[in-house]
């Protein structure tokens, strides 16, 4: 869990970096100088334009945080479980569902599948060890707050509330990454002082998270009830 809060606090500060010079913008004209490799001195004025473009990054940077912190933090509860060495029996419900679920998913002939039935039941049966995958809990392109505590229902951590501001950001993001909207199209909406208010109400949300999952893995939540 160290290394997944060590990553969070890498990003957020490339977050806060953004916004921190985005914030700039609206306190009036700002230029770009570069001096090229002859000495010579080149500047660009930042016009609206490029502000636009500029602040609608913004919900690019956000939704990264997001999304690679939720997968961080799964992909800490799983490797507890993997150093923990546990077969079918010893984890809880709730993960061995999830583990059913990403065995039979690329399951799609029938043959393959009464195969793949006789190799779960061998595995069980013999007590065999857990293998999870990275992606046994898709999660690419759709993280707000519903769809992580939908997530942390799955695994049993407790969820955290309101993260309204995620499903925004994840709208953005989304409609950016696929062409609907253009870059100015959605940065001439908000100001930077918005965006640092979704970087706030985002930061709130996730450390939430992070504490949650903290006191699952320590608490080996993921084990059977006795």
């Amino acid at each position: 869990m160290n290394t997944t809060k060590t990553e969070y606090q890498k990003r957020l500060k490339e977050v806060e970096t953004y916004l921190d010079t985005i914030k700039l913008l609206d306190k009036g004209t700002c230029t770009i100088e570069c001096i090229d490799i002859s000495g010579n001195k080149h500047i660009q004025q930042i016009d609206s334009e490029l502000a636009k473009i500029l602040k609608a990054n913004g919900f690019l940077i956000l939704y990264n945080l997001i999304e690679a912190t939720v997968r961080n933090s799964i992909a800490a509860i799983l490797s507890s479980i993997a150093v923990d060495g546990l077969s079918y029996r010893k984890l809880s419900s709730k993960l061995r569902n999830i583990w059913i679920g990403q065995e039979i998913k690329s399951v799609t002939e029938h043959g393959t599948l009464k195969n793949k039935v006789a190799e779960l039941s061998e595995t069980i049966l013999n007590d065999n060890l857990l293998a999870f995958e990275k992606e046994c809990i898709n999660i690419s392109g759709n993280i707000d707050a519903q769809k992580i505590r939908e997530i942390a229902k799955k695994f049993g951590y407790a969820e955290s509330r309101d993260g309204r501001c995620l499903h925004t950001i994840k709208e953005k993001r989304n409609k950016l990454a696929h062409g609907e909207y253009t870059f100015s199209d959605v940065g001439k909406e908000y100001t930077s002082n918005e965006l640092i208010t979704f970087k706030d109400e985002t930061v709130t949300f996730i450390e939430d998270i992070l504490n949650n999952v903290e006191t699952y893995i320590n608490n080996k939540g993921y084990l059977a009830q006795p």
